[in-house]
């Protein structure tokens, strides 16, 4: 039987709108800076159109004429006229101009079609990896993601904004912030005042040497915000699983021992205690995920049907480096600086701030003063680098069981874009598992 079927497909091109663009810009030499903003020579389907484009802008920016006279004699001295088709061509692209005012249209139309053929390409190899038995559904997934990402149609909205076009809303803005802050607290009054509070699209990263409480830290602030600001918290915990997470919270709100709770040793004051703190708890919007192997991209989908269903606030990472990439790495470093772009990225696309927790290397131990630096971030310098703010949390009595600041902690502001750099001291309860600010004592 025939198959009667039409291939209903439209060719991803238009020469017709490349000559016309061609032509206008040799029209009208004003539209040649407006154009190129929004076209390249890889934008055209035909090469010698590229090539002509190409000669055009720059020509202007050589400041020759761009009529195709001087044109056809630029193109000469340099041996290419005949190769884009001879003078009479260039005759014949003006000719094709209805007229330069509607010069924008094609350009829309030629740019369209260049993402159409972009895509169209996108897809093959989308499906080359699919049907390659050496990538695992993962794999492939996360090329599609890159490769779509690389694809995005330019946007050509204005977005050159003069100053004064700024002055409301900016002065609107910095009136209202004496009144309320402009991000979220962590419940840490110095932090939240160095910081203005976590906001929105920031990379917050937070390291620690292993055992030093940077775990504990994070959960000071998801409990903060989830429990007494109502905040939906997503909390990604890759190295402590759900049950431990919930009895270190309980451990803080009930203020009682975590060694207690772990033995179940409770006397009736501690389930007393247990027992008032359940109320609050249980009607606090913190989620929680305990993969232990999952990718940014699973992490943002994640992300996404929360979003849809309850709201999304914040999310928190634990930690950076146990976080797999959605592409093949070729080391650690790379598969560090991977998962460390795509969180600055989730935060831009989730629009909430994103806070990672991050192993540190042994660059303290080699101090005398043993506290961190930027440098101490182990594995990759993309995460200082990608971060909006890095603190370390550094506690005196780690180092030295003996030192008279033990019982204390700094959390040492190291990086904080457009803001200032300090350290907030607090009290470290790490048998309840919590921290806490040091005015409370």
């Amino acid at each position: 039987m025939t198959d009667t079927r039409q291939d209903t497909r439209t060719p991803a091109y238009d020469l017709a709108a490349e000559r016309v663009v061609l032509g206008a810009l040799m029209t009208d030499p004003k539209l040649i800076d407006e154009i190129a903003a929004k076209l390249t020579a890889d934008d055209f389907y035909r090469p010698v159109h590229g090539e002509l484009f190409t000669a055009i802008v720059n020509a202007h920016d050589a400041g020759i004429p761009t009529e195709p006279l001087a044109l056809a004699g630029h193109l000469a001295d340099q041996g290419r006229l005949d190769h884009i088709g001879g003078g009479p061509y260039l005759h014949t692209l003006v000719a094709s101009v209805p007229t330069a005012a509607q010069a924008g249209w094609y350009v829309d139309r030629v740019a369209e079609m260049a993402t159409r053929r972009r895509l169209e390409a996108t897809g093959i190899q989308i499906t080359h990896a699919a049907t390659n038995p050496g990538y695992t559904a993962e794999q492939v997934a996360g090329l599609a993601e890159d490769l779509l990402r690389q694809v995005q149609p330019r946007r050509d909205d204005d977005n050159m904004v003069p100053l004064g076009a700024l002055l409301s809303d900016g002065l609107e803005a910095i009136e209202h912030r004496k009144d309320a802050p402009v991000g979220l607290m962590t419940g840490f009054s110095d932090l939240d005042r160095l910081l203005g509070g976590l906001r929105k699209q920031q990379f917050i990263t937070v390291a620690a040497p292993t055992g030093a409480g940077k775990s504990v830290f994070l959960t000071d602030i998801a409990r903060n915000l989830a429990i007494r600001q109502k905040a939906t918290v997503a909390m990604f915990t890759l190295e402590m699983s759900k049950e431990e997470l919930f009895e270190r919270i309980i451990s803080a709100e009930a203020r009682v021992p975590y060694h207690t709770i772990r033995t179940g040793t409770l006397d009736d004051r501690d389930w007393q205690r247990v027992s008032n703190a359940l109320g609050p708890m249980s009607t606090a919007p913190l989620f929680i995920c305990d993969q232990s192997e999952i990718t940014v991209r699973q992490i943002q989908n994640k992300c996404r049907i929360l979003a849809n269903r309850h709201g999304l606030d914040t999310v928190i990472v634990d930690y950076t480096q146990l976080v797999q990439p959605s592409r093949r790495c070729a080391s650690e470093q790379e598969q560090i600086s991977d998962v460390s772009r795509a969180l600055k990225l989730m935060a831009g696309n989730l629009d909430v701030p994103v806070i990672a927790a991050a192993q540190m290397n042994r660059g303290p131990d080699m101090r005398a003063d043993k506290h961190p630096q930027l440098s101490d971030l182990r594995g990759s310098g993309s995460i200082a680098n990608d971060s909006n703010v890095v603190m370390f949390v550094h506690r005196p009595d780690y180092y030295d069981k003996e030192s008279p600041r033990a019982g204390e902690a700094d959390i040492v502001v190291r990086k904080n874009r457009g803001g200032p750099t300090d350290t907030v001291t607090v009290a470290s309860q790490l048998h309840l598992s919590r921290f806490i600010d040091m005015a409370i004592l």
